[in-house]
Parts: structure tokens; C-alpha cells; sequence
């Protein structure tokens, strides 16, 4: 079992559904988000939160699914990102995270 998430500018979230549909993730979870940086030097996050005080709208999505599962999204994830790379500023993010139990 693993945990799949994707972080997601508010503009491309409809992007992130569609993935989930065409993946058969039938079920997911989404809460919105207003993220900021705090200091000029920063990890490289390849511009995740817009500069300055004015913030940017986000969608973090969650679900649990399989290996197999989070794999393909994860691949598309990849390719997606690669086919707007130098024309986006925030790409998608996305993370597997291994649940070794659960009740």
C-alpha cells in the first residue's frame, strides 16, 4: 500500500482529476491550499510558490493505492511535466510515501 500525493497550482488541478480518472484512482482526496515563501533563499523547489507576499493558490490531492497503481500516475506525472518543461513555471509535484500498516 502506498501513499500517493500531488501538489498542484489551483490551475492546473482539473489536470490532476483527469490523471486520476484515466488512472482508475476511483477514489482521492483534495484540500485546497495558499502557499508563500518566507526567505529569498530557498531548497530547489523549481518555483513552487510564487515570490513575494501575494501567495499562490494550491491543490494538495491524496490517495491510498497500490504500487502498481501509484506507479502509472507517478510516470504520467513524469511525462506531463516533461512536455510543458520550459513553459510552465510550477510544474506538478508528486510523492509515494510506503504504508507499512494500517488498521
Amino acid at each position: 500500500m502506498k501513499l500517493l500525493i500531488i501538489l498542484s497550482v489551483a490551475e492546473f488541478a482539473d489536470e490532476v482529476r483527469q490523471m486520476m480518472s484515466r488512472n482508475k484512482v476511483s477514489v482521492f482526496s483534495e484540500t485546497p491550499m495558499h502557499g508563500f515563501r518566507t526567505e529569498k533563499h530557498q531548497p530547489d523547489v523549481r518555483s513552487w510558490f510564487s515570490q513575494g507576499d501575494h501567495g499562490i493558490y494550491s491543490t494538495l490531492f491524496f490517495s491510498f493505492q497500490t504500487e502498481e497503481t501509484v506507479k502509472v500516475v507517478l510516470d504520467e506525472i513524469r511525462a506531463y511535466n516533461e512536455s510543458w518543461a520550459g513553459r510552465r513555471d510550477n510544474p506538478l509535484h508528486a510523492y509515494e510515501i510506503a504504508v507499512d500498516a494500517f488498521v
